[in-house]
């Protein structure tokens, strides 16, 4: 949160406001994952050891998005199903 200061000066410029930043929010752990399945496959487990759920980008061999099921077994592990077998990489942040 920051905190506003008022500052009168003479005209032309009637209100000059001045912010004072608050203090710095926790830093993420900036940690990634790629992993890549060469074999297409309809399941993708995922052994990250990342320490959180992440967010999950798949991407075809083509390098095209591709919809899942994202399933977070654990902090460390992911499951990603796919209707039919793909193969690619998915992208763990």
């Amino acid at each position: 949160m920051s905190e506003v200061v008022e500052v009168l000066v003479p005209s032309p410029v009637s209100v000059v406001e001045v912010l004072i930043p608050g203090p710095q929010g926790p830093g993420g752990s900036g940690s990634a994952f790629t992993f890549t399945q060469a074999s297409a496959a309809t399941t993708w487990t995922i052994n990250h050891n990342l320490g959180v759920r992440p967010v999950v980008t798949v991407l075809s061999v083509g390098g095209m998005e591709v919809e899942a099921e994202v399933t977070h077994t654990s902090i460390n592990q992911t499951v990603v199903n796919f209707v039919t077998a793909t193969a690619g990489t998915a992208r763990l942040v």
